[in-house]
């Protein structure tokens, strides 16, 4: 009966014309629109949380196309609700169950905070979800081609829009597979306009051209199966680098009995043999003064250089969350202040505005949070030539990432995962780290305390590893860079400039029908 139905509906000139979604039958469509509003909600939403399944620890990239297929065709098909409020619905599923690990900060101390972690939870969901809703809602009755840009746009402005926060993007769902490879060339947001394609292309009907089916289904069953991409490992007289992995919840880090042994167990993971070139402890992994630990850190690392991460306080009085290069002979060769602080959590948004109407500054000494680094740099290390540090958070950012004045030659990570528990945060975390060496083609070395501490080669692959279980350190050469990307050149320019060109065709049609109806 439903391919009777669907030859059927083939055979009328409207319908081949129109807007085409997957099983659209007029029984179908007739029960649909006897369901109330509620149960229509409940559908969408759970195709919204069924299209994070995509995402990691998951990492299935075809329940993302299919409940993004059938929340589009509900939505813009059946005429469910307003396009504004089904696209928040279906952003708010998605949201929802993408990033549910923000609950686990509040767990920490879960008598004095646990209240507070569900009204996080959908109050971050529910506000990114107005994005969606906003796209569906600009391109109302326009080709499905135009809401795929639309919800490409609204993903990109998540990135940039106040601080930015562009967690579990879309087009991440593929970093898994070697389809995340093209992010070389299109960028993570690329990826997010080809996801969306291919959802909708599952969603139309028999009217669109077969190979174009093809293509989508082929993706969607086969290419996540194929065996991933490595990158070029490191030469033979490649530096070697020792990550240091203490793996302390977050409840024990700051504890006044148990500080002293994280120190001394890291200053006994470092002080192991064999020499290397480079020790690179965790964010946030002194608990003394810089001035008093230094010395014992240098001690311990014989020749090689130390890349720690330390709070410190400037002459200013102000706070830093930074990561410091200690030489062999317990000098200070380099410093990186963390730019992109977490809203709420490093800092309290509008301090500086707060500050010149003569209320409280939020980053100094006496208030609460710190301040952010001048931006984007690359730190000279002996025997490794420059590097880009980074911290935690910033590794999320694609535009901030590799946006140095000299291209580094590494990227070094040092983060605190504690904070995302065990489970979906550590993973999304690690997986973001990886798309950024396929974008850029540089290759990454990852290390957190209670999180997973990795060298990530040029591709994305991973040379060696500490599962957030593990504990201790890791020695191994440092992979080669691989030339820059055509993403890496460019970065979002030809996608802003598609963008341009769409909306402001939008436009155009939109004036010549308002002139037209007017005359």
């Amino acid at each position: 009966r439903l391919v009777s139905s669907l030859r059927l509906s083939m055979q009328t000139p409207d319908e081949l014309n129109g807007y085409e979604h997957m099983f659209k039958t007029q029984s179908l469509h007739n029960s649909w629109k006897k369901l109330p509003v509620w149960l229509k909600s409940l559908c969408i939403f759970t195709a919204g949380g069924i299209s994070a399944l995509g995402q990691a620890p998951f990492d299935i990239p075809a329940l993302t196309l299919f409940g993004l297929a059938f929340g589009i065709w509900a939505i813009q098909e059946l005429g469910t609700f307003k396009p504004f409020l089904g696209g928040w619905v279906l952003g708010f599923g998605y949201f929802s169950g993408s990033l549910y690990w923000i609950i686990e900060p509040f767990l920490v101390d879960a008598a004095a905070t646990g209240w507070m972690a569900p009204f996080a939870l959908v109050s971050l969901s529910g506000g990114l979800a107005i994005l969606w809703g906003l796209a569906f809602k600009a391109v109302r009755g326009c080709h499905g081609l135009m809401l795929c840009l639309s919800l490409t746009a609204a993903e990109f402005a998540r990135a940039y829009l106040l601080t930015g926060f562009p967690w579990v993007l879309i087009g991440y769902v593929w970093i898994d597979t070697p389809v995340y490879q093209l992010a070389a060339w299109i960028g993570p947001h690329g990826m997010t306009f080809l996801t969306l394609l291919c959802a909708w292309g599952l969603g139309r009907r028999g009217s669109d051209p077969v190979a174009f089916r093809l293509v989508a289904i082929s993706i969607v069953f086969f290419i996540p199966f194929l065996p991933s991409i490595k990158g070029p490992p490191g030469a033979s007289d490649a530096p070697i680098i020792r990550l240091i992995n203490p793996n302390v919840a977050q409840k024990d880090k700051w504890h006044l009995d148990k500080m002293a042994g994280v120190f001394d167990y890291q200053i006994m993971l470092t002080k192991a043999d064999p020499q290397v070139d480079l020790i690179v402890w965790p964010e946030a992994s002194v608990y003394m003064s810089l001035d008093k630990a230094r010395h014992e850190i240098s001690e311990a690392a014989g020749d090689a250089s130390a890349l720690v991460g330390v709070q410190r306080i400037s002459e200013e009085l102000r706070f830093y969350n930074s990561a410091v290069v200690i030489d062999a002979k317990g000098n200070i060769s380099g410093t990186y202040d963390k730019n992109r602080l977490v809203p709420f959590g490093e800092f309290i948004p509008l301090s500086y505005w707060t500050a010149k109407w003569g209320l409280q500054d939020f980053s100094g000494l006496t208030g609460f949070g710190f301040s952010a680094g001048s931006g984007a740099k690359t730190i000279e290390i002996a025997g490794l030539g420059q590097v880009q540090p980074l911290i935690c958070y910033e590794a999320i950012f694609p535009q901030y990432v590799g946006g140095t004045l000299e291209r580094p030659a590494l990227l070094i990570l040092i983060s605190n995962d504690a904070w995302f528990g065990s489970f979906q945060g550590p993973a999304q975390h690690f997986a973001q780290a990886r798309a950024r060496t396929i974008e850029l083609g540089l290759p990454l070395v990852r290390v957190a305390n209670r999180g997973v501490t990795a060298i990530i080669d040029a591709r994305g692959g991973i040379d060696a590893v500490l599962w957030p279980t593990e504990r201790g350190s890791i020695d191994a050469q440092i992979p080669i860079a691989i030339p820059p990307t055509f993403y890496a050149k460019y970065r979002d320019l030809p996608l802003s400039l598609l963008f341009l060109i769409a909306f402001s065709t939008i436009a155009i049609g939109w004036v010549r029908r308002k002139f037209l109806t007017i005359s």
